[in-house]
């Protein structure tokens, strides 16, 4: 599990240092050649921001992936069956409540659905 940690650090750490490098790379020779406009400053920080954010959310899906996958190994639920699940126990209290509120009336059970 270790491994597999490590493993995304070090792809974090690679998705954003290989465009910080291209950018102070690509804003030395601007700013050295002296041609640089402000127009094409802006572009280049408007991409290093969308590439940064692509790369955060490409990440943070490859991580959620995994630990919905390795939650699913171990056979925990998830968010949304917990969800789910108290959803049906509210609903099955409410009926519950009803049916006792009404004398002599039969509860209506809902169908159990396999899981």
């Amino acid at each position: 599990m270790q491994d597999a940690w490590r493993a995304y650090l070090e792809l974090a750490l690679g998705l954003t240092e290989a465009p910080r490098k291209k950018a102070q790379e690509a804003v030395r020779r601007l700013v050295g050649s002296g041609g640089a406009t402000a127009a094409q400053l802006q572009a280049l920080a408007e991409e290093l921001v969308s590439t940064g954010a692509a790369n955060r959310e490409a990440l943070t899906k490859l991580i959620r992936f995994e630990v919905d996958r390795a939650l699913g190994a171990v056979g925990l639920a998830t968010a949304d069956e917990v969800a789910e699940l108290t959803h049906r126990v509210h609903e099955l209290e409410r009926r519950l409540r009803e049916t006792k509120a009404a004398p002599g009336a039969q509860p209506v059970l809902p169908a159990t659905t396999p899981t």
